[in-house]
Parts: structure tokens; C-alpha cells; sequence
């Protein structure tokens, strides 16, 4: 006879030899599974917008022959938490442990808070088989611990239209938390270009693609950069006002333009707002403290 249990409480079977095996709670039973002093298979922290790997939970075989396994998430509604566990059967000799492992990602608009997550491990050997609920695993969704920041460090923010005029701007990423890799991108509108020999930055690759056709098409930033704990990493765009199709400078006409849409750190729903500047008409400068330039 062959006796499936329904929880880690069960305490015995009758095999069809007669034997009787005790299997017992947690890392005392003959297939022992591992929980924190907490009560959980493992406590992983994620940020929002970001995604781990962990051990899911640690096995022993301590039945005396060889043992099948492999575990399962029981059903739980998760907003906007993707959890994974390693898929199949592993084989575990006598005495040999076995750590399952797992993947979880977290979406930007999943809630801040505490996740209980049930695991159930699926164990089968030469005379039988159980079903054992074990120590759940534990999930913290905190905010994200990087902060983004963009500001102009050189350039007027009120200029005369119809002339050239140059703007820097710097976009800075902070990580308080573990070490990323984080990929930002912005949007530099048609009416700039981008001056790849003075632009530069700390760390990481760096790439400006031209959308849209002919001259008028806006130029789309992305930099990739592994920013450690505790650290920062910048980069500094230089762009300056182009010829349009008909050979005037822009700013052609007066108005509030926009340097940049805002700079993003993608999947992490985190942006900057945009940098902006005013083109004015030469004779209206004084109505600005004689802040125009050009």
C-alpha cells in the first residue's frame, strides 16, 4: 500500500514490504527540508521594477536509499510579482542536499509590501511517494533605492532665437541598494544635436539613434552602466541648436522649448522631468534681467 500524505505532519507509511518510516517535521523528518529561525524557506528583498534569483528551498535525503523531488509554488495571487520556480524532478542519492532554485520579478506598480508564498515538495523513492507542505518563502517589495536626477550645468535658459546656442546637461543615477545594471534613455527633441565630443560619462556604453526622416527627426539616448552600492555614476550631454530644412537656426520663433523629454530608468517607472529653456525676441531680453546670450 502506498500512502500519499497531504502535509509535512504526516508521520508514517506502510509500504508494501511492511516497512514502517518515520517522516517527521522539517529538518528532522527523513526528507528534510530547511527553514530560517523565522519560519520561512528563504526572506528574498526585491525593489519595484526589478528582479532576483534565490534559493528557493534546501532538501536532504535522509531516507536510506534514493530519493526523487522536485517542488511546486502553491496557487497564490501575486500583483505584479512573477515567481518562478526551477522546473522537474531532481535525483538525490542518501544523505545528499539539493537547493531548488527560483527567480522572481517585480513589476513597477507592484504594491510595497510583505508576500507569503507557499511551496509544496513532491518526493517519490522505491516504495512510495508524499506531498509535503514546507516552510513557505517569504517576499519584501520595497521602493527602489536608485535616485535619478538631471540638471543643466552649463547653457542659458533663456536665449535669443534664430541663433546657436549649446546647452549641458547631466543625467546622475544614485543606487542606495545592491548593485545594478541599469539601462536610462531620453529624448533629445529634432530642434537640437547631439556634440558627441562633449559628451562623456563616468562609467558604461553610451549610444544617440536618429528617429524619423531627414534633419528633423529627434535623437534617442541610451546608456547602460553598472552602478554599485553606495555609488553614482553620471553622464554629460552637450547639444546645441540645429539648421533646419531652410537653413534658419533654432529656435526659429519665441516660446518655451524643451532640452530633453526626461530622462528614464527603464523598468524601474522612475523619470526625470524635462529640462527647459525660452527663445525670445532680441528686444525682449531686458524683460529678462538680460539673461539672453547670443
Amino acid at each position: 500500500m502506498i500512502l500519499i500524505g497531504s502535509s509535512g505532519n504526516f508521520r508514517e507509511y506502510e509500504s508494501q514490504r511492511g516497512i514502517w518510516v518515520q517522516i517527521s517535521q522539517g529538518n528532522e523528518a527523513y526528507i528534510a527540508y530547511f527553514c530560517t529561525d523565522d519560519g520561512y524557506s528563504t526572506t528574498v528583498t526585491v525593489e519595484q521594477g526589478s528582479f532576483a534569483s534565490f534559493n528557493a528551498l534546501t532538501i536532504r535525503n535522509q531516507l536510506g536509499e534514493t530519493l526523487e523531488a522536485r517542488i511546486e509554488l502553491s496557487n497564490a495571487l501575486l500583483p505584479s510579482i512573477d515567481v518562478e520556480l526551477e522546473n522537474g524532478w531532481v535525483t538525490l542519492f542518501d544523505q545528499e542536499e539539493y537547493s531548488f532554485e527560483g527567480n522572481v520579478s517585480v513589476a513597477s506598480d507592484a504594491p510595497i509590501g510583505t508576500y507569503t508564498v507557499p511551496i509544496t515538495l513532491y518526493a517519490s523513492w522505491n516504495n512510495g511517494d508524499a506531498e509535503i507542505s514546507t516552510c513557505p518563502l517569504k517576499i519584501n517589495v520595497i521602493a527602489p533605492q536608485v535616485e535619478l536626477t538631471k540638471t543643466l550645468i552649463d547653457g542659458n535658459t533663456t536665449v535669443h532665437v534664430k541663433t546657436n546656442q549649446s546647452w549641458t546637461m547631466r543625467i546622475e543615477v544614485t543606487n542606495y541598494g545592491s548593485e545594478k545594471e541599469l539601462v536610462i534613455r531620453d529624448v533629445i527633441p529634432a530642434e537640437l544635436e547631439v556634440d558627441l565630443n562633449r559628451t562623456s560619462a563616468t562609467n558604461g556604453t553610451y549610444t544617440f539613434t536618429r528617429q524619423g526622416i531627414g534633419n528633423m527627426g529627434s535623437t534617442h539616448m541610451e546608456w547602460r552602466v553598472t552602478v554599485r552600492k553606495g555609488e553614482s555614476e553620471y553622464i554629460d550631454i552637450t547639444v546645441y541648436t540645429r539648421l533646419n530644412p531652410a537653413g534658419k537656426q533654432e529656435f526659429t520663433s519665441p516660446g518655451t522649448y524643451t532640452l530633453n523629454e526626461g530622462a528614464e530608468i527603464a523598468g524601474y517607472g522612475i523619470k526625470t522631468d524635462p529640462i527647459t529653456v525660452e527663445a525670445v525676441k532680441e528686444e525682449d531680453c531686458c524683460h529678462h534681467g538680460g539673461g539672453c546670450d547670443g
